[in-house]
């Protein structure tokens, strides 16, 4: 006699698209049906569109917010965690994240003048005051947006957590932020994503203050931990799902290439004046600096210092200080 699969074993996973007002238009979360209840994946912004975008797709499934038992936020960006404090301190939610990245989000929410200290370490690459100030207005925003909230539980790489009575293995994969994380199901080998691979974009790695010090040496090595493992089913939260382990395998391998023609555009770039640069100039050659709001610029600078600081560690370029600005030359 054949054993009919369990719940547990083969939960229903139902993607919720929310509405982002940013240039990324939209974020995938993800709705959990298991023996335990419910559960998500990530909550999208705070805004009323995506409220209501939430509570209607619920419904079309049959759920309601107030049934949702636990949340699970993969990493610290408000597009992920923006209505966690909705469904975890007003509807009851357990809310469960990787330790690394809850606790530089308590940073963010709470430690004096963070916003001027990330900003003075950009100040330090060559970052003009004007850009400096529009990322200034940037953040702001974003404070505005973020109700504070704390994790009811933090979780670390390897541990099997439940999620709706459905157990999931956390895989933490450092890069996009520190302590970013995915969620394997085994039995079905279905990974949700996050933001570690999209499809269509190249998630943002980025050197910052408080950032790992080889954001992009940390990334690489978290892709190589999840290309070839064969997974069934890759489930991002921006853009389309990876429908076979050869597709996702296939997009890491683009996502390596990309970063690899890009320092080699940067070495290019470094080799043409013959003399140090600026982080910030470096970006401009790389960026349209002039067309991105505040976070973005903050993001692009980010990038391209996180690209310096692999070639460094390389030994393929060299920092050199100028008063109180570093820049950056061939070795």
């Amino acid at each position: 006699m054949t054993r009919r699969a369990t719940t547990a074993e083969r939960p229903r996973i139902h993607r919720i698209e929310l509405p982002l007002p940013l240039q990324l238009a939209r974020i995938n979360i993800y709705l959990i049906e298991g023996p335990g209840g419910l559960a998500l994946v990530d909550t999208g912004m705070y805004t009323p569109a995506a409220r209501a975008a939430l509570v209607e797709q619920l419904a079309a499934l049959g759920a309601r917010p107030d049934r949702i038992g636990q949340v699970f936020i993969t990493h610290f960006h408000l597009d992920h965690f923006g209505q966690a404090d909705w469904l975890q301190g007003t509807l009851g939610a357990e809310l469960l994240m990787p330790r690394v990245d809850s606790e530089g989000l308590q940073r963010w929410f709470f430690e004096p003048d963070y916003d001027g200290r990330a900003l003075d370490f950009f100040a330090g690459y060559g970052v003009p005051r004007a850009a400096l100030e529009r990322s200034r207005a940037g953040l702001a925003s974003m404070r505005a947006a973020a109700p504070v909230f704390g994790a009811d539980r933090q979780v670390e790489d390897g541990e099997v957590i439940e999620l709706a009575g459905v157990p999931f293995e956390v895989l933490v994969t450092p890069g996009h932020t520190p302590g970013h994380a995915c969620l394997h199901h085994a039995p079905t080998r279905t990974l949700l994503l996050g933001d570690h691979v999209l499809a269509q974009i190249t998630p943002n790695v980025a050197l910052s203050r408080g950032s790992l010090p080889d954001p992009l040496g940390a990334y690489r090595a978290s892709l190589a931990r999840v290309r070839g493992r064969g997974y069934a089913c890759g489930l991002p939260a921006h853009g389309a799902a990876f429908e076979t382990s050869a597709a996702l395998d296939a997009r890491i391998d683009a996502i390596v290439e990309h970063h690899a023609q890009r320092e080699a555009q940067l070495l290019g770039l470094l080799d043409a004046p013959a003399r140090p640069c600026s982080a910030y100039t470096l970006s401009e050659a790389l960026f349209e600096l002039d067309a991105l709001d505040g976070w973005e610029t903050w993001m692009a600078v980010g990038e391209t210092l996180a690209h310096l600081q692999t070639l460094v560690g390389a030994g393929k370029a060299v920092q050199v200080r100028c008063g109180d600005v570093t820049l950056f030359a061939l070795a």
